[in-house]
């Protein structure tokens, strides 16, 4: 059963969070809506459309386009984005009619009809600001650096844009949206559609500091508005260090505010802080910190009239004029309390993170030895990930030998491998890349029954799409909601002979983007080197 919130529950925690002063005192609200048109469509999408409460000293009403006009994304699609400063009391008949309005697909928010999905109402959440951590969904927010903001959402459950436009239009889209203001949809997709009520708490100001031998934190919080004579707020404070609570300590106040003094035995550790109004159950800040122990910055320097290191080209010709500047790194550091301990805890850390990265085959080496067996098992293993979905594998010198030896060797009877090879490969040989792939075949029709194999290798040679030199493999599984890509380091027919690293990529898409674009620009019976069950 989907969830649906009552509106009479939305419309409580609204309410609750629009009147705590101890919060913000909020007097406009600031509203950017993004939208997308269609060509000979009356409705626009809805983008993304975020409500902002902020306290200003002059609060003028006002509307502006933040593109002077609709920017194109598509043949039929064009952006556009309003600003508009409202009265604090004309948000809450919106966020009632949006409320109401949750599945019915369109909504009139002041400008005319949007168009939406089915909209989830979901209930607060506080999101904190970046500290030692970024926090993701603080690039579709406005401004939350100070305490932390809560926020009311509507979730657009159906994502049609997300869905229509592929992936070089969607990224013109979010970019064209993130040089107008500072909203990263790339980034954050999930949230395409959606409407955002951003409380941010503005109200508490808090600060800490510890003492020279590290034993005590002392914290100063205080309340730049007054709140009600009836609150009361308590200030917690965690110290964390190895996966651990070292100290801990709590003090409540009143709305003047409170200067305490923590005895934590180690106060030189990642500090949590978190203060709460205790009669509403609402966090007013949430702080995650250290101390900062060591500061280095770069020294540039480079003479008036120093010589100049001149570049000639094979004539003679200057090429360029470089003036070298010299660089020095001065440190300045916090004689820190010596914990002898704290090495022999570091050492074992350090030893833990490797295994874990190589239990999750995010980092493994080989070559210090020869490994070759023990490097396809690995590969295999990588590619048996993908038990549903398909299989990406992309190096310049991939042989169907090369196929054999790993995904021959998987489980996955409902699995494709989509391969890219090129033809350094038929170069090395000495053979033209016809001969080449014509000896690939006869060696595929020799070696398997090929049942439940699905694979289908293309080979990039002469002008059919553009060369290229790193080896990847990618796992794309329907079932999941992200996709996993490994730099081989080397190709698959030299794994584990020498010095090599497989390790995953932190930015997977990309490289999926890459390779499909190539794929595509491969779709000629001249690439086709072997196909079989696809």
């Amino acid at each position: 059963m989907n969830e649906k919130l009552p509106t009479e529950y939305l419309l409580h925690e609204f309410d609750e969070l629009i009147s705590c002063k101890s919060l913000g005192s909020y007097n406009c609200c600031e509203m950017v809506s993004i939208y997308l048109c269609q060509r000979e469509k009356e409705m626009p999408d809805n983008v993304y459309t975020i409500f902002v409460f902020e306290t200003r000293p002059n609060v003028e009403k006002s509307s502006e386009r933040l593109l002077k006009k609709l920017k194109s994304i598509t043949d039929t699609y064009s952006l556009g984005i309003q600003r508009k400063v409202l009265d604090v009391s004309e948000v809450r008949s919106i966020f009632e009619l949006l409320c109401n309005s949750r599945d019915k697909k369109e909504v009139d928010i002041g400008d005319g009809r949007l168009e939406t999905g089915y909209l989830e109402g979901v209930s607060k959440v506080f999101i904190q600001q970046d500290s030692t951590k970024e926090m993701l969904l603080n690039k579709v927010l406005k401004n939350n650096f100070i305490n932390g903001s809560y926020i009311l959402e509507f979730f657009d459950c159906d994502k049609k844009i997300v869905n229509v436009l592929n992936t070089v239009q969607f990224r013109k889209m979010t970019d064209t949206i993130f040089d107008a203001i500072p909203i990263d949809l790339f980034s954050v997709s999930d949230r395409i559609g959606n409407f955002v009520f951003q409380f941010p708490s503005t109200n508490v100001r808090v600060s800490y500091k510890k003492d020279d031998m590290e034993r005590q934190l002392t914290y100063d919080v205080s309340f730049d508005k007054e709140c009600e004579s009836d609150d009361q707020f308590l200030v917690l404070s965690e110290g964390v260090f190895d996966d651990s609570i070292i100290s801990f300590g709590t003090r409540t106040f009143k709305q003047e505010g409170c200067n305490t003094t923590f005895e934590v035995g180690d106060a030189s550790r990642f500090c949590r802080t978190t203060i709460i109004d205790v009669k509403r159950q609402l966090i007013l800040s949430r702080q995650e910190t250290s101390f900062i122990r060591r500061m280095t910055y770069v020294l540039q320097m480079g003479a008036q009239y120093g010589e100049q290191r001149i570049i000639y080209d094979e004539t003679g010709q200057v090429v360029d004029i470089i003036e070298p500047i010299s660089a020095e790194n001065v440190n300045i550091i916090e004689q820190p309390v010596i914990r002898t301990r704290d090495s022999h805890i570091h050492k074992r850390q350090y030893s833990r993170r490797v295994d874990e990265l190589y239990a999750r085959a995010e980092f493994r080496r080989y070559g210090r030895d020869s490994e070759p067996q023990k490097a396809l098992k690995d590969v295999i293993a990588l590619m048996n990930r993908a038990q549903t979905g398909k299989v990406y594998l992309w190096d310049p010198y991939l042989t169907v030998e090369d196929i054999l030896h790993t995904w021959y060797f998987t489980k996955s009877m409902n699995v494709t491998l989509y391969a890219i090879t090129s033809g350094e490969i038929a170069e090395k040989s000495k053979m033209s890349v016809c001969d080449w792939i014509e000896q690939q075949q006869e060696i595929m029709e020799k070696r398997s029954n090929h049942y439940g194999i699905h694979v289908e290798l293309r080979c990039q040679w002469a002008d059919y799409g553009y060369s290229f030199h790193d080896r990847f493999l990618m796992v794309l599984n329907l079932d999941q909601d992200t996709s996993s890509v490994w730099s081989l380091g080397t190709s698959v027919n030299s794994l584990g002979n020498k010095h090599h690293i497989i390790q995953s990529v932190e930015h997977p898409q990309m490289m999926i983007d890459a390779f499909e674009e190539l794929w595509n620009e491969l779709d000629a019976p001249e690439c086709l080197v072997w196909k079989k069950g696809v």
